[in-house]
C-alpha cells in the first residue's frame, strides 16, 4: 500500500507513521513537507491513500506557512493528476477554520479528521486505511486442505513466506520462477470449505491459475498407492436423492480447459518426470505398501476423479463410486468445488488439480503414505508452474 503524507511537523508525522505501521506494517510511506512538493507528487504518482495537513510551508525554498484549504480540491482532484481518484484525509488541529467547506470536501472523497490528543483520530484513520488497501493480486493460487499438504512445498519454491492472513484467507506467499503466488489453506476439508476458499481467492487475488495439491483415495483397479492423478474431469459423487429405493445420484461434472489439458499432457509425457518426482524421496519401510519393493509412482495425465464431502473408509465402498463411471481413478473431498469455482470466475483462470493416491478407502486407509503422497503432488504442481501453466487457458483481458 502506497501512502503519501504531507506534514511539516516531525512529532505529528511520527505519531501518524507509528499508527500506520501498526495497522499495515508493510505500507510504503512517502513524506512531503511543503505544498509545492505535494502537488508535484500527486500529479506524477499513483497513491492508494493521501494524508495531509493544510497549514504547511509553500515550498522548499519558501518556508512561509500558509493555509492551503482553498487550493486543496483543485490540486488533489485535478483530472490530469495520477492520484485524482485516490481517497484523501485531512488530519488537522484546525477543523473550525474549514467551516462549511467540510461538506464540499466530503463530496470529492476528501475527509476531515480532527487531530487531537484524545486519540479518536486513530480509529477513524484505521477505518480509512483498511478501506483504501488495494486489492492484492497474485499470478497463481494453490489450494490445500491440510497443513501437511502445504508443508510439502517447503524447499520446492524459490521463496517461502510466513503464515499470514491476506484478504481474510490464511496464506503463505511464495515465488516460483517469475510467478508470484500464494498457497491458501481451506479452514477444513470438504466441498463447502473448498468452494468458499476458492471463490474468495479468485475474487480477491484474480490469479491467472488456481490449482489444488495434496492427497486422495484411489479406486481399486483404477489407481494404486502413490499414483499421481492429474484430474481431467471431476464428478460429484454425493449429489442426488435418497428415497425408499436407496440413493440415486445426480450427474454433475467439471473438466479442465482443453489448452490446459494439452499442456499437462505435454508435461506428463516428459521421460524424466518420474525420476524428478521420486528424486530425494527416501521412503521408510512403513511408507511402502506390501506390494511395493521400492518407491515408484505412475502419473495419470487425464484421470477422471470424483469428489464428495464424506470421508470414505469402508471396504468395497469405492466400487459404488465407479458405478456409471467406467474409468474412475480416484476420489477426494475438494477438487470438484475448486473446478466449479474456477469455471464461474470472472477472470477465467487456468485450473487443474494433481493429487497422489494414499489410500483405497478400505484396508489401506491410514496416514503412513501421506508424507510421500504430499511431496509427489507438490513437486508436480511446482514443475507445472515452472513450465508456464499459468500462461495457458481461458483468462480474459482485464
Amino acid at each position: 500500500m502506497k501512502i503519501l503524507i504531507l506534514e511539516d511537523e516531525d512529532s505529528k508525522y511520527e505519531e501518524i507513521q507509528a499508527e500506520i505501521n501498526q495497522i499495515i506494517p508493510d505500507a510504503e510511506i512517502q513524506r512531503e513537507r511543503n505544498w509545492c512538493d505535494y502537488t508535484r507528487e500527486i500529479a506524477k504518482t499513483k497513491f492508494d491513500l493521501i494524508l495531509l495537513d493544510l497549514v504547511v510551508p509553500r515550498s522548499g525554498k519558501d518556508d512561509t506557512v500558509e493555509d492551503h484549504s482553498d487550493q486543496l480540491v483543485s490540486a488533489t482532484r485535478d483530472y490530469d493528476s495520477k492520484s485524482f481518484r485516490t481517497p484523501a484525509v485531512v488530519l488537522t488541529r484546525y477543523t473550525e477554520d474549514l467551516g462549511g467547506s467540510v461538506y464540499d470536501l466530503n463530496a470529492v472523497d476528501i475527509n476531515v479528521i480532527p487531530f487531537n490528543g484524545h486519540g479518536e483520530w486513530k480509529e477513524a484513520l484505521k477505518l480509512k486505511l483498511l478501506a483504501a488497501q488495494p486489492k492484492q493480486k497474485y499470478e497463481f493460487v494453490i489450494v490445500c486442505a491440510l497443513d501437511k499438504e502445504i508443508n510439502a512445498f517447503v524447499g520446492l519454491t524459490d521463496t517461502w513466506g510466513p503464515v499470514k492472513t491476506i484478504s481474510g484467507l490464511v496464506c503463505r506467499e511464495v515465488q516460483i520462477c517469475d510467478y508470484k503466488g500464494v498457497i491458501v489453506r481451506a479452514h477444513r476439508m470438504g466441498l463447502v470449505a473448498a468452494a468458499v476458499v476458492a471463490t474468495m481467492a479468485l475474487e480477491r487475488f484474480e490469479p491467472r491459475l488456481i490449482c489444488m495439491s495434496g492427497i486422495c483415495g484411489g479406486v481399486t483397479g483404477g489407481a494404486g498407492i502413490y499414483d499421481l492423478l492429474v484430474t481431467q474431469i471431476c464428478h460429484q459423487h454425493d449429489a442426488g436423492k435418497w428415497s425408499n429405493e436407496g440413493f440415486k445420484s445426480e450427474h454433475y461434472d467439471v473438466q479442465i480447459d482443453v489448452d490446459v489439458h494439452n499442456k499437462l499432457l505435454e508435461l506428463c509425457s516428459d521421460a524424466d518426470l518420474k525420476e524428478y518426482l521420486l528424486e530425494g524421496l527416501n521412503a521408510g519401510k512403513s511408507e511402502l505398501p506390501d506390494v511395493m519393493e521400492r518407491l515408484t509412482c505412475n502419473v495419470q495425465a487425464d484421470a477422471p476423479t470424483s469428489s464428495g464431502s464424506a470421508v470414505i473408509a469402508q471396504d468395497g465402498k469405492t466400487s459404488s463410486l465407479a458405478s456409471g463411471q467406467r474409468k474412475l481413478a480416484g476420489f477426494d473431498m475438494e477438487i470438484y468445488s475448486v473446478y466449479e469455482a474456477a469455471r464461474h470466475a470472472a477472470n477465467k483462470p487456468a485450473f487443474f488439480a494433481a493429487k497422489a493416491v494414499v489410500d483405497d478407502g478400505g484396508k489401506n486407509k491410514g496416514d503412513q503414505f501421506h508424507r510421500i503422497g504430499c511431496l509427489l503432488s507438490a513437486k508436480f504442481v511446482v514443475k507445472a508452474i515452472r513450465a508456464g501453466i499459468a500462461d495457458v487457458g481461458m483468462r480474459l483481458p482485464q
